[in-house]
């Protein structure tokens, strides 16, 4: 019998559709600044367009992300969720108040982390049925926090797009629709040095 402890199983491989969730290191609300959020948003769906995540919906939360979204071909999930990660620390920790970054310089370095909790979760959602759980779990996210009385009133979940007819459980999202609320932040997205 296995001895180990129960560790979730990140699963998704090759055009499946998941359900994603990772958080900072040590639950610092990284993203309470509106300004992070933005950075953060932009940056997941510039990385959904880059490597060709069909994003169904997502979420930004003060210290954690959900989103829907299938996993690119001949790829895995830990290959996508490894580049979103790397490419919005890079990104969000040049913005990242003094105050902010102080709370992560105390975990700084435990599991080679700066940013992000070392892995994520993901399951993978089967069928259509499933996939709209999730899509309603990540757009109600805000709702149960107490951040909005309705989800498509937060501005950093795709919850409003849907509402606008830019989302679809079969299309997806419209990429270039849902960044342009956040392309003020367009600089910070460093084309130069995203990971490949």
């Amino acid at each position: 019998m296995d001895e180990r402890p129960h560790r979730y199983k990140n699963r998704g491989k090759n055009g499946d559709c998941i359900f994603a969730t990772t958080t900072c290191l040590d639950f610092v609300h990284a993203f309470a600044p509106e300004a992070c959020r933005d950075l953060m948003t932009l940056s997941l769906l510039d990385d959904a367009r880059r490597y060709g995540m069909a994003l169904r919906a997502f979420v930004v939360m003060p210290h954690h992300i959900h989103f829907v979204g299938f996993v690119p071909r001949e790829t895995t999930a830990s290959w996508l969720l490894n580049r979103i990660k790397s490419n919005s620390a890079r990104r969000v920790l040049r913005i990242l108040p003094p105050e902010i970054k102080a709370q992560f310089c105390e975990q700084e370095g435990l599991n080679r982390r700066s940013f992000w909790k070392d892995g994520f979760r993901s399951t993978v959602c089967f069928s259509p049925k499933v996939r709209t759980q999730k899509i309603d779990y990540t757009h109600n996210n805000p709702v149960l926090a107490g951040y909005c009385l309705q989800a498509a009133d937060y501005a950093w979940s795709s919850a409003r797009f849907w509402a606008e007819g830019f989302g679809d459980l079969d299309l997806g999202l419209d990429l270039e629709a849902a960044m342009q609320p956040f392309m003020h932040m367009y600089r910070y997205l460093d084309l130069g040095s995203f990971e490949e």
